[in-house]
């Protein structure tokens, strides 16, 4: 046997190319620097977390037209100098969903020290009179039919909504027939008749009426609408959007 035969099967010994390399395993030190970096980056997530080096400095608020900032600030409830991390959107787009007059809120973190706040205030399309214990006024109606505001008159360009028994149902009707309006279009509405929610009328200035019957095919009835009005008449039956009449 060769000496490069009896070297192999020396203890200690291993043949690279015929070449013994002594000394037996080596460990690579590639195996404890993971462990070593994951344990720095738990330390420093958990300095982070509990530190208020990273803490609230300002809360910036964006999007309000009517509700006072100090409203939105004292509802979402950040403290400044707590850590940045520990701040809860969730909790805060919670509390600020109980304002009546927002509609929705998102919560961004600004590294690293700013929680910026975007609210979307609820826009009015129509009023009901207002019949609170004490009330006096109107109640501003959004399109997703939400009353959120008492003001004392209502205010110029919208619908007085005039309800049945079925209130819920009557608001849904008239929203329905109401966003599928244009803008200017809607502007003209001074009433809806949602006495029987499936048989709306629309009042225009003027006195001129628009007979809308149920909430279906409320696209095609107010694309149908927009010429119809430019014929002479009084009252603009759409219930049938395949057979439109003027009387």
């Amino acid at each position: 046997m060769s000496a490069a035969g009896r070297s192999s099967n020396r203890p200690g010994v291993r043949s690279t190319r015929g070449r013994p390399v002594r000394g037996g395993i080596q460990r690579s030190p590639r195996r404890w620097l993971l462990p070593v970096a994951m344990s720095v980056v738990t330390v420093l997530v958990l300095a982070l977390y509990y530190s208020p080096i990273l803490g609230v400095r300002s809360v910036q608020v964006d999007g309000l037209a009517a509700v006072p900032e100090r409203t939105v600030l004292d509802t979402a409830g950040i403290e400044l100098g707590n850590p940045m991390l520990q701040v809860d959107s969730e909790a805060i787009r919670s509390r600020l969903g109980a304002v009546p007059e927002i509609a929705d809120s998102e919560v961004h973190l600004q590294w690293p020290s700013t929680v910026r706040l975007e609210i979307t205030e609820r826009v009015a399309v129509a009023y009901v009179p207002a019949d609170g214990p004490g009330e006096s006024g109107v109640r501003l109606i959004d399109a997703a039919g939400v009353p959120f505001r008492t003001v004392p008159r209502p205010p110029a360009g919208l619908a007085q909504l005039r309800l049945g028994d079925d209130r819920a149902d009557g608001v849904r009707t008239a929203m329905i027939a109401l966003t599928a309006l244009p803008a200017d279009l809607r502007a003209q509405v001074t009433e809806v008749r949602a006495e029987r929610p499936q048989n709306l009328f629309l009042v225009l200035a003027g006195g001129r009426q628009v007979h809308w019957g149920e909430s279906t095919a409320a696209d095609r009835k107010a694309a149908i609408l927009v010429p119809l009005l430019t014929r002479s008449g009084q009252v603009y039956d759409v219930t049938s959007p395949d057979l439109p009449t003027v009387a």
